[in-house]
């Protein structure tokens, strides 16, 4: 049985921006975005906080295209800020001065609270069922750039040349290869973690663009695996040597 305690935390919110949350007609997938913005921010006493996709679907359940059309609805209605920080990051910021908001109303149609789409006829549906297709193409068009951008900000912390890579269409297939194949997150952490570290490593490959990772990405994954091993394999040496000491000190 779940027996919640604010001594185990709680978030400290001002009851005028509950209510007008409680009145504002808002999707059930922006309310869980937004409530988990809020989480991150004021349940830490932060005003911004560095949120990734990959926080947000296992805080919310939602798809990430999802994710992203949500965000950008509630930055479209003055409820948060979205912010780019150091080193490819986003941060997000909850707007508390609900005056701000621009948020539609609903509709009061047969008894019932309805968005204007649910009271158009057929053909206009169709029309916007077309629209909408070109929609989401054009944002899943937008979040991939917006994330090949990043990763290429990424690259200029292990190669300042990087910064010409924007506008070539190589380098920024390639992010896009990797983004698909391994997932934004992963890539961008290889690119700041791992890389500025391998790149000093004899006989690891050097790679210092986004080409040269997607051509030696099994290579690179190869060698960590193996430089790992080793290591362990060394370290257990080491454990087997002392105990093996411990024991000739103790019979003396």
């Amino acid at each position: 049985m779940a027996n919640p305690q604010t001594e185990n935390g709680f978030t400290k919110i001002a009851n005028e921006v509950l209510e007008q949350l409680v009145n504002t007609p808002l999707l059930g997938a922006e309310f869980q975005v937004l409530l988990f913005i809020i989480r991150k921010t004021y349940g830490y006493n932060k005003k911004q906080d560095r949120i990734s996709f990959t926080q947000f679907e296992k805080a919310t359940g939602i798809s990430r295209q999802t994710i992203n059309k949500t965000i950008k609805n509630l930055v479209t209605k003055g409820m948060i800020v979205k912010i780019y920080l150091p080193e490819g990051n986003i941060g997000y910021t909850f707007i508390k001065d609900h005056e701000k908001w621009v948020v539609k109303t609903h509709l009061l149609v047969k008894g019932k609270w309805s968005t204007s789409k649910d009271v158009l006829t057929k053909t206009s549906k169709d029309v916007l069922t077309h629209k909408r297709k070109k929609e989401i193409t054009k944002e899943i068009t937008e979040q991939s750039s917006e994330e090949i951008n990043l990763l290429i900000k990424t690259f200029e912390k292990i190669n300042p040349a990087s910064k010409n890579f924007y506008a070539r269409n190589p380098q920024r297939n390639a992010c896009k290869f990797l983004i698909e194949t391994y997932g934004f997150d992963r890539v961008q952490n290889v690119v700041a973690l791992v890389l500025p570290k391998t790149n000093t490593l004899q006989f690891f490959p050097t790679i210092t663009t986004p080409i040269q990772l997607q051509d030696k990405w099994a290579m690179l994954d190869s060698h960590i695996k193996k430089y790992k091993e080793e290591r362990l394999i060394k370290r257990k040496g080491v454990a087997d040597i002392n105990k093996k000491n411990d024991i000739q000190n103790y019979i003396g």
